[in-house]
This record gives structure tokens, sequence and C-alpha cells, in this order.
């Protein structure tokens, strides 16, 4: 036992603090980290032999800000490859930055680690310092073929509408004309079927007739439906330029029923999301843990979502700095983000269990957020990125890229074979179709001499 004061007339005799706070400067002391690259929190910049020449980004400049204050020693060790946050083995073991926080090898683990009792099992977490909301990052489709466009000026019932009275307007011609020609006067080839189906089909295209009705009603009706076609071809013609200028998107996957009815695979970096969607009650958010896919490197998720057999379940701030920085190319994006989003996350840092640093950091936690260092701390990180990024100039444009430099240099589109290759198509078919034609009546009148050779050869 010590002496270490005395209580003498209802207080001490000397003022001494029994509860020294120690964790105010820990005097250089080293503390492990452990991490992994994980941008836009987390940039790692390595040499060529692999060693990482610089650590950067919102939760190093957190962890560095703490060092300050605390007066300690970083020490960096990251997770295996791989391994990122890491999963609970069968044996009750960790693996990844969990298991290197059980088994006492690093004091402090962060990579944008999301609130959740997911995690409490093995470890404490500290006060947040961010907020993160999470979501879907899908493919963007690729537009539909410009030889589609000839179809898109009308809607499918206004189609049908068309082919109806391309169908009907044919043989009415005719019956009027034949009805007509009873009374006399009315020109012999309106009283042909074929005759008054080609009639009316050249007036669907604008093609006007050396033959004329005679008859006055018939030429009220060719009147009418020259009326009717000339307005169609030019409402159709005058919205079919908009749609070869312009490519049309095929449907998207915007809500979490597109998403449950695609069937896609739903990839994420870690197992954590999955406990998200298991407790959503949304039925459809929760019916994606039948297709949950989680993989230990984000890179194998990347051909995947870019073939679109997988969608991207992340937090927001990793998605839009993934869809900035890897997937669009002069300024066109190949992925984007679901409009619904859901679960809000707090970002915190991992400590051992029971640790005397907890509650120090989450005082120190406090005053980063209230401060507004965190969004400091990313546009930061997000320079400093960019002036590490290669200059893309020497690339290849492509035929979108080439395209837009001549757009830009003349101010038009000039229509190329890609617009028209509608027009080609129904060329090679009417090509294709009178081939056949061709061989048909080749073959009719082989058949036929070859009868009118047999037939005197029989009698004789």
């Amino acid at each position: 036992m010590e002496r270490i004061n005395t209580w003498y007339r209802r207080r001490f005799t000397s003022q001494l603090d029994l509860f020294v706070d120690k964790l105010s400067d820990l005097r250089g002391a080293v503390v492990k980290v452990s991490t992994f690259m994980y941008e836009p929190v987390i940039f790692l910049r390595r040499a060529e032999n692999g060693t990482v020449v610089s650590r950067y980004g919102i939760d190093i400049e957190v962890v560095t800000a703490i060092a300050r204050v605390l007066n300690i020693t970083l020490e960096f060790k990251e997770t295996p490859k791989g391994e990122t946050w890491g999963e609970k083995l069968e044996n009750g073991s960790w693996f990844g930055l969990m298991g290197q926080l059980q088994r006492n090898e690093v004091e402090i683990g962060l990579a944008n680690l999301f609130v959740s009792s997911h995690w409490l099992e093995v470890l404490d977490l500290t006060a947040p310092y961010a907020h993160e909301i999470t979501c879907f990052m899908t493919r963007v489709e690729p537009p539909l073929p410009h030889w589609q466009a000839l179809a898109y000026p009308f809607h499918k019932w206004t189609w049908l509408a068309v082919l109806v009275g391309l169908i009907v307007s044919g043989p009415l011609l005719y019956l009027l004309a034949w009805c007509s020609s009873r009374c006399g006067g009315e020109i012999r080839s309106l009283q042909s079927l074929g005759f008054s189906c080609y009639y009316a089909f050249g007036l669907h295209f604008c093609e006007a007739h050396i033959d004329l009705p005679r008859k006055t009603s018939t030429q009220i009706f060719v009147t009418f439906l020259w009326l009717y076609t000339m307005i169609l071809t030019i409402v159709y013609s005058t919205n079919l330029m908009s749609f070869l200028l312009v490519k049309k998107q095929p449907a998207m996957i915007e809500t979490f029923k597109d998403l449950y009815e695609s069937r896609l695979e739903v990839s994420s970096l870690g197992v954590m999301f999955r406990d998200g969607l298991a407790f959503a009650s949304d039925p459809y958010l929760k019916s994606l843990t039948k297709v949950f896919k989680w993989y230990g490197d984000q890179t194998k998720i990347f051909p995947l979502l870019l073939q679109g057999k997988a969608v991207y379940l992340g937090n927001r701030k990793t998605l839009e700095f993934l869809l900035k920085n890897k997937f669009t190319r002069h300024g066109i994006p190949r992925v984007r983000i679901m409009k619904e989003n859901y679960a809000p996350y707090s970002v915190a840092m991992a400590l051992q269990r029971h640790s005397p640093l907890k509650r120090k950091l989450d005082e120190l936690m406090g005053w980063i957020q209230q401060s507004g260092l965190v969004r400091q701390f990313f546009l930061n990180s997000l320079r400093q990125s960019a002036s590490y990024e290669r200059d893309d100039d020497g690339e290849d444009l492509g035929d979108d890229g080439g395209q837009r430099k001549l757009v830009e240099a003349e101010g038009v589109i000039p229509l190329s074979l890609d617009h028209m290759q509608g027009l080609f198509l129904i060329t090679c078919t009417g090509w294709f179709l009178c081939f056949l034609s061709f061989i048909f009546e080749k073959t009719n009148a082989f058949g036929e001499k070859f009868k009118s050779i047999k037939a005197p050869i029989l009698q004789s």
C-alpha cells in the first residue's frame, strides 16, 4: 500500500488528480493500423517493386490527424490480398481486417467501415465521423441499332392503325370503282383488285398515278385518301429525322423491382451488404440475397458489370468515384447509378474489443465531424488523385469520339452509314424478295414450257 493523500477537515490536504488522462499524449507510441486499397477513401501509390510509396484519402487523413493530436506513430499494415474486411470462418475465427483485430495484430482498422452489428462480435467501433448511403451501379445499356429508328416515329398502335388503313384502302377503292362502273364511266384499271391495291399503296408513299378516277364518289375517296397519306408521310419523315440523329436508349433498370425482375447478379466487395439486404423491409430488396455474391477484389466485379451480367452494390461515394475515373471515356459514361437507393450508414473506425483508445477517439471523432474536415479531406484526396492520373489524349477516340470532334469543328452532324443503315436494309430486303420472285417466275415459265413440249410427245 502507498499513501497518496490525506483527508482533513472535509477535504484533501493537497490537490492530486487521481485519474490522470494518460491518452492525451502517448509520447510517440507505435499504433498499428490495418487497411487496404479502397478508392476514393484510401489511395495507395506503389513503386515498381510493389512497395507503397504514399497513402492518402479520407480515412488516412482522419487517422493522421488523430495521430498528431495524440502524439502517436502510425504503422500501417495491409490486409492479405483479396481478404478486405474479412468474414467469419466455420471454426469461429475471422480473416481479413477483422481477423487482424481479433488476433490483436493491430490496434485500429479502417477502410470505409460501416457501423453495423455485423462487426460487434469481433471489435468495438468508434463514434462515426462520416455518413454514406448504399446504391446500385448498373451498366449503361448500348443504344438500340439505328435501323430500328425506322419504327420509332410512330407508336406500335399507330403502326397497327396505319397497317389496317393500308390493307383496307385498296379493297375499298376496288369495291367503290366496281359499283360505280355499273353506272358506267369509271376507268377499267380501278376495277381490278390488284391495281386498286397498288394504287392505294402508291398513295401511302406519296407516289401519284397517271390514271385518275372519273366518278365523283371515287374522286372524293381518292382525294381524302391522298390527304390522309400526305399528312401521314410528312409527320413520319419529319419525326424520323430526329430519331436518325439521336440514338435511342433501351429501357433502364431504375427501381428495386426492375432489378429483381432482371435476375442479374448483385456483386459486392465484402459480405457486409448481404445483411443489409436480408433485413430490408422492401420484399424486392430482400429477395436480392438469393443472387448476392461477394468478392475480395473489386476488379473481378468490373468485367461482369460492363458485360451486363451483374450490378455493383456499394456506397455512393465510391460508386461515383468509379463512374467518373474508371468508367467514363471522353465524357461518355459506361455505367450509371440507379435512382433508388437504400440503407444510410455511418462510417467509423474499428478498434480491438475493450480498447482503452475508444473514449479518446470518440471525443476526437466528434471534433473532426463538427469541424467539416471530412469534406475537406475528401476534396484534397480527389485533387491529389487527379494529379497522378495519366494523360489520355493519345487514346483512340473511336466512332463516337471522331464524330464529336467533327461536330465541334463544323457545327453539324453528317449522316453516316450507321444513321442510314435502315435505308440500306430495306433496299437489300427488296433485292432479296425480287430475286426470289424472279426465281419463282423462271420456275413457272420452265414448267409451262416443259408441259407444252411434253403434250405433243404423249399424243404421238
